[in-house]
């Protein structure tokens, strides 16, 4: 296993290597990347180095979006091409590079894994790879860690790092793509009559992406940045409504933690998200913020539809475990192996 990723921040990409990992440890050799190997250095001992640590005829998974592009004998995850569908999201020098090294990678290695059909579907059309050399695997959700919490570890949650009784959560870093502008500008209209209604913004900037304009002074709104992964669970159940208006996705895991966490979800109709949410929650167009304000407003005022998207998200997280993501994974590496 190229284990490069486990030397950065934990974002949607390093969870799933990180998940699927432990419940393949004992079948995996993780080479793990030295201290130094960050950045650009980073891509460096992944193209140049990790080659030379593996041995004969052993298959490479890599989990996180890259690979060598020397190595054949490899099974790459790729989660999405936004950096070729969407180069203006990212800093230049990122989106040069990845605009040269993902079609080389994927068409090299033996097999491409991925977490949509919409992913799927990029990545052939982007990178000109055969569609039955994509393998889509769903993603999961750790329901012993996010699941319902009790009411004071919400409220010591909230009061901890001083939220509203009630709130909206929208959970991501900060980008372009993330698109929290437009909730920004529906939770505003809300406010006009639900003075109480405060908006909660976990996520910060990456060095990949071309930051959102993020000069919003509201009293209300409370942007807490990168908080403690212990901390999530009961952000999430604290929060009245999750809300995930990204505008492009390889599959969302925000939206499953939300789910298992009972709290009801409304995301976009964009890209891969309709997959995520799988018909548990509500869905709305991430360029109307009128609309997205119309469907939180319904929602905040139906105490019966919240019940049922919180029922409804929770068999949903149910239904998709990081147990059944790695038996899916293993299955590739498994065919491609012999």
């Amino acid at each position: 296993m190229n284990g490069r990723f486990l030397g950065r921040p934990v974002t949607g990409v390093e969870r799933y290597a990180w998940e699927v990992a432990q419940r393949l440890s004992p079948r995996l050799r993780i080479v793990r990347a030295p201290g130094w190997a960050q950045g650009v250095r980073g891509h460096l001992w992944e193209q140049l180095l990790l080659p030379r640590a593996l041995h004969a005829h052993e298959l490479l998974w890599s989990p996180a979006n890259t690979g060598p592009v020397a190595v054949e004998n490899q099974v790459v995850t790729l989660h999405d091409v936004s950096p070729l569908d969407h180069p203006e999201w990212f800093r230049g020098a990122f989106a040069s590079l990845y605009r040269r090294l993902l079609p080389q990678v994927t068409r090299r290695a033996r097999r491409i894994i991925t977490s949509s059909r919409f992913s799927r579907e990029r990545i052939v059309e982007t990178c000109g790879v055969p569609e039955d050399r994509v393998a889509v695997v769903v993603p999961g959700v750790d329901a012993a860690r996010f699941r319902p919490p009790s009411t004071a570890a919400s409220n010591e949650v909230r009061v901890r790092h001083g939220l509203p009784e009630r709130y909206l959560l929208a959970v991501g870093s900060r980008s372009q793509r993330k698109n929290v502008a437009v909730l920004v500008t529906a939770w505003r209209s809300l406010r006009v009559h639900d003075r109480e209604l405060g908006l909660v913004l976990v996520g910060d900037a990456t060095h990949t992406a071309r930051g959102e304009v993020s000069a919003w002074g509201d009293a209300g709104i409370r942007r807490l940045g990168r908080i403690p992964d212990a901390d999530l669970p009961a952000l999430y159940g604290a929060a009245a409504v999750f809300v995930y208006p990204s505008l492009y996705e390889g599959f969302g895991l925000p939206v499953l933690e939300a789910m298992a966490c009972g709290t009801p979800v409304v995301a976009s109709c964009r890209t891969s998200v309709p997959e995520a949410v799988g018909g548990a929650g509500k869905l709305f167009d991430p360029t109307e913020p009128d609309e997205l304000a119309a469907v939180l407003e319904r929602l905040l005022n139906d105490a019966v539809d919240r019940r049922d998207l919180r029922s409804a998200g929770l068999r949903r997280a149910r239904a998709l475990t990081w147990e059944r993501t790695a038996d899916g994974v293993l299955g590739v590496l498994a065919a491609e192996g012999r």
